[in-house]
């Protein structure tokens, strides 16, 4: 029995893509419209690891393990369905209902709910300051950056007085602990232990929002001297620098697959302020797969857009490994003469800033144009030093016809032979194919689970009653023609007439059987494999005729076996005769499709 209901177990599936999951853990290569990898479950060298995009399950061709994304994790991780379950709905950010809360949760839960409610309290308070003459210096520094007040009351900024603990006396007087206070991390705790100040001070507050548009964090700019200039709220249990990113509440509002990443929260505010509402911004710290991750919900392309400087250009090299390794398509553009975003839109205006992003290069493109910079391409050693650099960069390139575009473009900036640039880059595709094999093997020895559970009973029974279930998911018809005519006592397996009855299920509420939520019915991962099995192996397609005729071949089978089963345990004459005329009736049975 579930303890969740069916609609909340295929959300979570849902929101995690299998393919995403399993490459946490196992390296994949697309072959055609399947992924490839070496299977976490049994030692092999050449991969035989199926994980299809389009179905959601995975199957090993090898050793036969198969499941969706709960069978995978509860596989991996060594732990039940429930677990799996809740792992991956906290990966995809979904709160799960609690029929049975367990104090320890309850109380969790209950934290949250204060921690957001204190935040948005907090939010207020420094927005109410920022108004008043305490503010007036930052009031000054925003309208400086040309910030329009409407933008400022949307995206919550207030200001941070200089008193020592001014918020922790209005969040006192609000009703809020010291003890939630400190879990907040809005107030700290005095060197000397002998009481409690305000983390943020003399600064311009940024309410940072998680996706929902709930407040889990600040970020406070110092105004006057002093160091660091922008400081974060700590890590608890609403906000993750690593994990959350700045305006993303607004972004996704602009329902755009495009995506502008910035660095900064005025860069961010300012082009959003331009008209630009597909933009969002890292909370200072280095953009990382969880980032990534995140964006992926609601975005594929990304334009990265970094200061021009030196250490802008460096965090957009560290970007785009992460970026394209997710699946992104990404193109960096940046403003000239070391301008940020925020500084080139108030001197040349939003429509200046449309032209650099239409002329936003390919990520490869910039990365070969920051290579050249380090050359001076009218030495010959330069040139050498400078197509082999490039021949690496374009090696990680997935599509060849790519790889042959851009061997092309380096050829054409260095002299060097086309043909001779692309030998290098073939060299460097067949090194890191062995790499990918190396770790895929280190990966597979750190994850490999000792004995799997088998699936066992008789070869062509098996694959009769697969090949019934198969195309009963496949047609409504053909499901509803054999629900007539099929027993329970016809299947030989328990778990197969499960299968057909869950099939049947999906066919009323849903008009439709997808195999990935149909192996969500069984929560057990020794089940979910040979409920995979039936839809792993594509059956090839068939006449009507063919299909007819396998149809009735496999239910005369099933039919038959189950007679012949009643009657080496017949002890009476009437037992056998009833038996005997059952065969003979089975022998005129033609089921019409």
């Amino acid at each position: 029995m579930m303890r969740y209901p069916r609609e909340i177990i295929e959300e979570v599936r849902l929101q995690n893509d299998i393919v995403e999951v399993i490459s946490q853990y196992v390296p994949l290569k697309k072959k055609g419209s399947a992924y490839f990898g070496l299977c976490p479950f049994h030692n092999e060298k050449t991969p035989s690891f199926s994980v299809n995009s389009e179905k959601q399950f995975y199957y090993c061709f090898g050793c036969g393990a198969a499941g969706n994304v709960f069978g995978f994790v509860m596989e991996m991780e060594n732990c039940d369905f429930l677990e799996a379950l809740k792992k991956l709905a906290d990966r995809a950010h979904i709160t799960l209902p609690e029929p049975e809360k367990s104090g320890q949760a309850l109380a969790a839960e209950q934290l949250k709910a204060r921690l957001f409610a204190l935040h948005s309290e907090a939010g207020r308070f420094y927005h109410d300051i920022l108004q008043k003459d305490e503010g007036s210096a930052a009031r000054s520094y925003l309208k400086g950056r040309k910030l329009q007040p409407k933008i400022s009351r949307k995206f919550g900024l207030g200001y941070a007085p200089e008193h020592r603990n001014v918020l922790m006396e209005h969040l006192k007087e609000k009703g809020y602990s010291i003890q939630d206070m400190l879990q907040s991390g809005l107030v700290i705790e005095n060197k000397d232990k002998n009481g409690y100040h305000d983390r943020f001070r003399g600064r311009l507050m940024f309410p940072i929002f998680d996706a929902q548009g709930r407040v889990v964090g600040f970020g406070g700019r110092i105004l006057g001297k002093g160091e660091p200039k922008y400081l974060n709220s700590p890590e608890t249990i609403l906000f993750s620098k690593s994990r959350n990113l700045y305006g993303l509440n607004f972004a996704r509002l602009a329902r755009k697959k495009e995506l502008i990443l910035v660095e900064g929260y005025m860069d961010m505010i300012s082009i959003y302020q331009g008209g630009f509402h597909n933009v969002v911004a890292s909370l200072g710290t280095a953009f990382n797969q969880e980032h990534a991750r995140t964006l992926k919900k609601f975005a594929e392309d990304i334009i990265l857009l970094y200061d021009s400087d030196e250490a802008g250009t460096n965090a957009a090299l560290r970007a785009i490994p992460v970026l394209t390794s997710n699946g992104f398509r990404v193109k960096v553009t940046q403003v000239p003469d070391g301008k940020d975003p925020d500084d080139f839109i108030k001197q040349n205006g939003p429509g200046e800033f449309s032209k650099l992003l239409l002329n936003a290069v390919h990520y490869i493109s910039f990365e070969i144009a920051c290579i050249q910079k380090k050359y001076n391409l009218q030495n010959p050693e330069h040139r050498v030093r400078f197509a082999t650099e490039a021949a690496d960069i374009l090696s990680k390139l997935d599509n060849a016809i790519e790889r042959n575009v851009y061997a092309g473009e380096v050829s054409r900036i260095t002299g060097v032979e086309e043909g001779a640039i692309r030998s290098e880059i073939d060299k460097r595709v067949q090194k890191q194919d062995i790499a990918f094999q190396k770790e895929a093997e280190k990966r597979r020895q750190l994850h490999q689970k000792p004995g799997n559970v088998g699936y066992h009973g008789e070869k062509g029974l098996m694959e009769a009653q697969r090949t019934i279930l198969y195309y009963c998911a496949s047609e409504q018809k053909i499901y509803e023609k054999l629900v007539s005519v099929l027993e329970k006592e016809d299947f030989t397996e328990e778990l197969y007439y499960r299968v057909f009855l869950a099939i049947g299920q999906l066919w009323r509420e849903n008009g439709t059987v997808f195999p990935a939520e149909l192996v969500s019915f069984f929560e057990d991962g020794a089940l979910q494999k040979p409920v995979t099995e039936i839809f792993a192996i594509q059956l090839p397609v068939q006449s009507k005729e063919d299909l007819q005729k396998a149809m009735n071949e496999a239910i005369k089978l099933l039919k038959r076996t189950k007679i012949d089963k009643l009657t080496s345990g017949a002890t009476t004459v009437e037992e056998i005769q009833r038996l005997v005329e059952a065969k003979r009736m089975l022998d005129s049975l033609y089921i019409t499709i």
